[in-house]
């Protein structure tokens, strides 16, 4: 034993000597770089569909923003209250869609929500909720971020503070949340760098990210300081386009991260709201493959590529202008759709060139290209055939009223796929009108 333990200290002294001597670090494998994403109504309120996009994105982070705190310990999701009086009173269907989120195939490996935003109380209240209740198991507190974490399954809280900046309450929030089950807690600041870095050092190994607002208050905000200020690489936050500030598209998002590489672990987009509004070449998938790729770390989402992309296609009826190619163009703007004002049921159809194997199909419907949600297909089914002629229903949706049906079916073999509308809309409207037919 003596020999051995010998034989290992020398070793680790050759190690510290190269060190001294040539400036060689020993190698350590470097964390999977982070690519986040904030959302607020949509990863919520958005339906299935929403959690299929994330998890098909390429994103391996996702942030349920913005959880706020009453004065009264409630807990409320942005406008919707999910936590009172120590019970998760959200709806049921939200926690069983979060919990597909990691659920394979997935690219998301990580959870957390984001409390906190600008023109909030949120940390004003939970400073004083702690100084009357303090943070035990007994505690408002406690009990509803409990609840909180059962129902979302997060691994981490992240602090959106950007008004209270007390310290010490920030302090035991985090520790308390830690002792509830939340691995981590992580920071998202834009100013105010003294404090923060307080917050870490008092939290020491709980804090493992700090997410850096640069875009807004934050757009001159430079991650090389803010890494030498917070002893620990951040992951920097862009805006993608938006009709409030422009934004950044995918392929500037990609440049700039990639010009502070060097000081980042990662980067986050700020916001799904937003980006869901967005088609190729901005989609989500686009986003977190500008991050990705800026970090050298591509992957293709795990459901693939979308294989009816500019295909071949062709319908019963069109009107002039709005062709069955629209329907496969990858793009919902502009008017960008395929349009059939005959009279019965309406068909399109896509060849793929070649049989695939098929496990999911989307449907963008008049709502996700703008237009009024009653527009949106109702009834409709997709179908398969081996030559083209002959047809076999796959799956049948009725009484949709979403404005994107997201579907996983069992994998089928075929060239041939066809969208057979039955009831084109909500109401009396005739016209059938599809943005997007998407085969997975």
């Amino acid at each position: 034993m003596r020999r051995k333990i010998l034989s290992a200290f020398i070793s680790l002294c050759m190690v510290f000597s190269m060190v001294t001597l040539f400036g060689v670090s020993p190698v350590i494998a470097a964390d999977e770089p982070v690519s986040a994403i904030f959302g607020g109504g949509p990863f919520y309120q958005g339906g299935q569909s929403v959690m299929n996009d994330l998890k098909a994105s390429g994103f391996n982070t996702v942030m349920i923003w913005a959880v706020h705190v009453n004065a009264n310990g409630d807990l409320v999701l942005n406008d919707s209250l999910v936590c009172s009086g120590g019970a998760y009173v959200g709806k049921a269907e939200w926690k069983t869609q979060w919990a597909t989120l990691k659920q394979a195939p997935t690219s998301v490996k990580r959870i957390e929500v984001s409390i906190g935003a600008w023109g909030c109380k949120d940390f004003e209240n939970i400073r004083d909720l702690i100084k009357a209740q303090g943070t035990g198991s007994d505690s408002i507190l406690y009990k509803n971020f409990k609840a909180l974490k059962e129902a979302t399954g997060a691994d981490a809280v992240n602090y959106d503070d950007e008004s209270c900046y007390d310290v010490a309450s920030a302090v035991s929030f985090g520790q308390m949340c830690n002792q509830i089950g939340y691995k981590n807690v992580t920071l998202c600041p834009y100013t105010n760098s003294s404090f923060w870095s307080s917050v870490k050092t008092k939290l020491g190994s709980l804090v493992d990210r700090v997410y850096l607002q640069c875009y807004a208050g934050g757009s001159g905000n430079d991650p090389a300081s803010w890494s030498r200020t917070m002893g620990i690489k951040v992951i920097p936050g862009l805006w993608c386009l938006n009709s409030s500030s422009g934004g950044d598209s995918a392929s500037t998002v990609k440049s700039r991260l990639t010009n502070w590489k060097d000081s980042s672990a990662g980067g986050f987009m700020w916001l799904y709201d937003d980006m869901m509004k967005l088609s190729s070449p901005n989609s989500t998938a686009d986003y977190a493959n500008a991050i990705n790729s800026a970090f050298g770390t591509v992957t293709p989402p795990p459901t693939g590529t979308n294989i009816a992309l500019n295909k071949t296609a062709a319908a019963n009826q069109y009107v002039t202008g709005e062709t069955p190619a629209k329907a496969v163009d990858g793009s919902v703007s502009n008017n960008s759709k395929w349009c059939s004002t005959s009279t019965g049921d309406k068909w399109l159809k896509v060849d793929l060139g070649q049989n695939y194997n098929i496990s999911r199909w989307v449907v963008k419907h008049a709502g996700a290209g703008g237009e009024t949600s009653s527009w949106n297909t109702k009834n409709f089914k997709l179908q398969k055939s081996t030559d083209g002629t002959n047809w076999v229903d796959v799956d049948t949706v009725t009484n949709n009223t979403a404005n994107i049906t997201d579907r996983t079916v069992t994998a089928f073999n075929t060239r041939y796929v066809r969208l057979y509308i039955t009831t084109p809309t909500q109401n009396t409207d005739n016209a059938a009108r599809i943005y997007e037919l998407e085969l997975y």
